[in-house]
């Protein structure tokens, strides 16, 4: 929304002389979305960590001789397999 317009919305509410109980039930409302987004990001964050972990392990194990890596290719046909790509 607009400046303007988040101004009026602002007005409107001010205007309705709302109880305690309802101003409180709005100001709930409202933090809903935020701690949702909130959330949502500390997921992604901890998906991108893990992940990120997880390969740096598989580098470490084929360096060793653990672990055969993928060529190029064989990640794209896996890719492509997965409809990643």
């Amino acid at each position: 929304m607009t400046t303007m317009a988040l101004n009026n919305l602002w007005n409107y509410l001010e205007g309705l002389k709302l109880a305690r109980k309802d101003r409180d039930w709005l100001a709930g409302k409202l933090m809903e979305a935020t701690e949702k987004e909130v959330a949502e990001t500390r997921h992604q964050q901890e998906y991108v960590k893990e992940t990120l972990y997880r390969a740096l392990d598989e580098v470490e194990a084929a360096k060793r001789g653990e672990l055969k890596m993928m060529t190029e290719d064989e990640f794209l046909e896996e890719l492509k397999k997965d409809g990643l790509l």
